[in-house]
């Protein structure tokens, strides 16, 4: 007859490194989110208008005039 055998192991486990591993990633994914679609964005406008017309409504948006 075999027992098994039941050990108790225990484990170091620092919840403040596991939480901070955590949002790093949330964070690093949701920036890329961001940028994809800023970029997806932009290539949107440039199809619709032109470059040319987008670099006009650019300085026309910094400058205000």
């Amino acid at each position: 007859m075999k027992t098994p055998i039941i050990t108790k192991e225990e484990l170091d486990v620092d919840i403040a490194s596991e939480l901070l591993d955590f949002s790093l990633k949330c964070i690093g994914v949701l920036s890329a989110v961001i940028g994809i679609w800023a970029l997806s964005c932009l290539v949107s406008g440039i199809c619709n208008v032109g470059i040319i017309d987008m670099a006009k409504g650019y300085i026309t948006a910094i400058t205000g005039g």
